[in-house]
Formats: C-alpha cells, sequence, structure tokens
C-alpha cells in the first residue's frame, strides 16, 4: 500500500478482488474456484461472491467448464494503459508521414468500452479537415474504418459489436448483424478496412490494425479526409501505405 493513503480510504473487497486477478499468468488463463480459495486463503462463499461480481462487470468471464478467465473488459483497459505509456510515442512519426504524403489527417485509435477511442492525430496540409474525430473521440465498431478494423482484429470487441446496439449515422452505415459480421470478414481476409461515407458524409477513411504480442490488434493506424480524395487511384496508394506502416508500428511496440 502506498505510504500516503489512509487506510480508512480502502476498500476492502477491491483488495481481495485484485488479488484473485493477480493469481492469473500467460500460463495460468483460466482458474476454479478451489484453486482461488485455496490461494488466497479466502472462504469459498466469499470467494464465489467476489467471483461472481468480477464476472458482472466483465473483468473476468466464465470458460465452457466453469472455470474463469480474464474478460473483455481487462482486454480494453490494458489496451488504453498501454497506450497511454508507449504506443501514442511510437505512433507519431508514423502517422506524420501519412499526413504529409497524403495531406489528409492520421489517426490512432484504441479499444474503449463503447467504442474506439481516437487517442492521437496529425493533420496534413489539405485545407479541408475531418470534423468530429478529434482527441477524445469515441466512435462505435461498427463504423468508420479504425474501430471497424479493431473489432475485425480483436474476437471479444467483434463479438460486442455484434451484440449491441447499432445506431444508422449515414444511409452508408452497415447496422444489420449479417452485413456486419460479413464486413468483419472480409476485413481480416485482406488485412485492413477502408470506410466509405458510413460515418460522417462526404469522409473516407482506410486503416490498418496494430497488433499485440497476442495477435490481437490493440490499436488502429489510419488516414481519412475528403471522399473525393480518395478516387483516381488514392485509394490504392493509401491502402498500401497505412498497411505498412500499420506492420512497421506492429512490429515497433512488440520489439
Amino acid at each position: 500500500m502506498e505510504p500516503d493513503i489512509d487506510p480508512k480510504n480502502i476498500v476492502g473487497s477491491i483488495i481481495k478482488g485484485s488479488r484473485l486477478l493477480d493469481l492469473y499468468t500467460t500460463d495460468r488463463r483460466e482458474l476454479s474456484l478451489g484453486e482461488f480459495t485455496r490461494e488466497t486463503g479466502y472462504n469459498k462463499t466469499t470467494t464465489y461472491r467476489l467471483l461472481q461480481t468480477l464476472v458482472a462487470v466483465g473483468w473476468l468471464v466464465r470458460s465452457a467448464k466453469g472455470d474463469y478467465r480474464l474478460g473483455p473488459r481487462l482486454l480494453v483497459l490494458g489496451a488504453i494503459a498501454r497506450a497511454d505509456l508507449d504506443l501514442r510515442n511510437e505512433a507519431l512519426p508514423f502517422m506524420q508521414r501519412l499526413a504529409d504524403e497524403f495531406g489528409d489527417t492520421a489517426f490512432l485509435m484504441v479499444p474503449g468500452q463503447h467504442g474506439a477511442v481516437t487517442i492521437e492525430t496529425c493533420v496534413g496540409s489539405n485545407p479541408v479537415r475531418v470534423h468530429g474525430l478529434a482527441v477524445g473521440a469515441v466512435i462505435p465498431y461498427h463504423v468508420a474504418a479504425g474501430p471497424v478494423v479493431l473489432a475485425a482484429f480483436s474476437p471479444e470487441l467483434e463479438a460486442a459489436a455484434l451484440a449491441g446496439e447499432r445506431r444508422r449515422f449515414t444511409p452508408g452505415s452497415t447496422t444489420d448483424e449479417a452485413a456486419l459480421r460479413a464486413k468483419f470478414a472480409e476485413v481480416r481476409a485482406q488485412g485492413y478496412a477502408f470506410s466509405t461515407e458510413d460515418y460522417i458524409e462526404d469522409v473516407c477513411a482506410v486503416a490498418a490494425p496494430v497488433f499485440g504480442p497476442d495477435g490481437c490488434a490493440v490499436a488502429s493506424l489510419s488516414v481519412g479526409g475528403p471522399a473525393n480524395r480518395f478516387a483516381d487511384g488514392l485509394r490504392e496508394r493509401a491502402v498500401a501505405r497505412v498497411v505498412e506502416l500499420a506492420a512497421d508500428l506492429s512490429a515497433r511496440v512488440n520489439s
């Protein structure tokens, strides 16, 4: 415990719950009720209630055999924490290259509870800017290239996107579950996402995943701008460059 924290302000059940989570390692990804009880020294009733609470908030999930494994909420929190530590700084040179080469806006997004969170942007020389996508903006996973590519390369995020409500932002928004499932599969197959006016009218974007060590997307790198600028071969050049730089960034953050 930190020396400047008054013990009277500590919630004991939170401490106990965190000790359950501390038992997970890369070699121990599922634990039973008995294992938790034995290794923490808590009684069975207390342990079960703590585990059920962690399941209720999404920090743990039950496996098919009834054991417990880490849930998608922790994946999201971990991705955000990692982004705050080093991803933004590693990504900035790659984003600047995209902004300089294409004159449009480059974006870095990471998973959030309710959608992809924009954590950095780099604006190019093109006088037309993409409004509504500033740092801190949260975009649902069923629209826009960056969020779609995150969901396509993360099973937990894809499942959440398919199960949740899907707002129609423009006539191009994909809201049908079957169509969205097919879109995610197509993005995985081709290795990138291209969005055409599905979140903001007259705006297109291309995004590629930045992978973590487990092979899931921890971020998306994208460039977006006016739809008419992605015609006449620019789309193909942008796709190739975004995919290339996202792969380079993945190698950097995992080195």
